[in-house]
């Protein structure tokens, strides 16, 4: 019995650690088109639309996140834009704009107008990610979105890898804060000021490093004859990763424009959506963690275990014997033969931090879905092989 309650008192923190971090899911929706109606855009009325969404589940919070752009067959190797191309239609479609709430901008130019290379999303365990990679001329880009289990915030790197010189930065942030609605009293909230609707606001950066976005009339739970408020949104970064940051408080829609250090390379944010949380809850859980947070976000381990440290002699031995009972399966065979000599090489460059570790991380995150992907039926043939 004393041996049992040694034990109990031992496991007892480990258990409440894995209770207080349950398992990340990541969905991946796939792909729709559609046609662009009139009520679209007009920059894609009448194009195919491409959508693509990739939701989070923390456990606390569902971070969905949406690739949309369309394609117009009299400009090929071109995205055409309407309002934006990263949106966040979980948990709301306004706050995080569904449509598009990050832009980033080399140069002049939004990366947004290159056909994106991939959208890859993946758990392990407590942590899910979500990968866009771009491949423009200024750059490869990488935009990383983390949840972590029993965490509601979103985390977001922007990472580059130059093809010329970067003269300008910049990234446009989105919002609709709590509604789409025009009979609005919209505010921004910043570390030392609250800004009302109408006024512009240059932050000062060594002071002012996050901002709370809300509505006064429509609070998470006001309900008008036409809309509901669900609640703010907010976001932090670090302050001396931007020159300026600037905005209006808009009646309708927020953005938020930050003209980053050219010379950097790696750009870190949190993202919250405060869905079902009155605006003071929102602001004292903003102001209590927001140090905490800051400097989290300073060591953040965004690069993704999952694909650095998979496992591949392991996986090449276990696909091996596998096929080693079916030697009829040629083109299986073959295409394992194929992904284990990429994979070798991409995940050499990842794990070396080397020029083009973007691109390769990118491209073996696609090889180990392909991998896992087609390992459920091959192990059901070897199965029946042997019935």
């Amino acid at each position: 019995m004393r041996t049992l309650l040694i034990a109990l008192l031992i496991l007892t923190p480990l258990a409440l650690a894995c209770a207080q971090a349950p398992p990340v899911l990541v969905d991946d929706r796939g792909v729709t088109k559609s046609i662009a109606g009139p009520g679209a855009p007009a920059a894609v009325v009448g194009l195919e639309r491409y959508g693509h969404e990739i939701s989070i589940d923390t456990g606390v919070k569902h971070y969905g996140l949406f690739y949309t752009v369309a394609h117009d067959p009299k400009r090929p190797g071109v995205a055409v834009i309407g309002e934006g191309y990263i949106g966040m239609p979980q948990p709301t479609g306004a706050n995080w704009y569904h449509g598009g709430f990050f832009d980033l901008q080399i140069n002049g130019q939004t990366i947004g107008t290159t056909p994106i290379h991939s959208l890859t999303g993946r758990a392990s365990g407590d942590r899910g990610t979500v990968d866009f990679v771009f491949d423009t001329p200024m750059a490869v880009v990488r935009v990383r979105f983390v949840g972590l289990g029993g965490n509601d915030a979103l985390y977001c790197q922007a990472l580059l890898e130059p093809k010329q010189e970067i003269k300008t930065l910049k990234v446009v942030l989105r919002c609709y804060p709590s509604a789409f609605v025009s009979n609005a009293e919209r505010h921004v909230l910043s570390p030392t000021r609250d800004l009302a609707q109408g006024e512009k606001a240059e932050l000062d950066l060594a002071q002012e490093w996050w901002l709370l976005y809300y509505d006064r009339i429509y609070d998470a739970g006001y309900i008008s004859p036409t809309h509901t408020g669900v609640g703010g949104c907010s976001v932090l970064w670090p302050g001396s990763q931007a020159d300026k940051v600037g905005f209006t408080v808009g009646g309708y829609g927020i953005d938020t424009v930050m003209a980053l250090k050219p010379q950097l390379r790696d750009f870190r944010f949190v993202f919250f959506d405060y869905k079902g949380t009155k605006n003071e809850a929102a602001m004292a859980d903003l102001r209590g963690r927001a140090d905490g947070l800051l400097a989290q976000l300073a060591t953040f381990p965004f690069a993704d275990p999952s694909v650095a440290k998979f496992p591949l002699a392991d996986k090449q031995q276990e696909i091996q014997k596998v096929l080693a009972t079916m030697p009829q399966e040629k083109e299986a065979a073959a295409n394992y033969a194929r992904w284990a000599t990429e994979l070798a090489a991409q995940l050499k460059l990842v794990q070396e931090s080397a020029v083009g570790a973007i691109m390769a991380e990118a491209n073996a995150a696609q090889t180990i879905q392909g991998w896992e992907r087609g390992l459920p039926e091959l192990r059901l043939k070897a199965l029946l092989n042997e019935i």
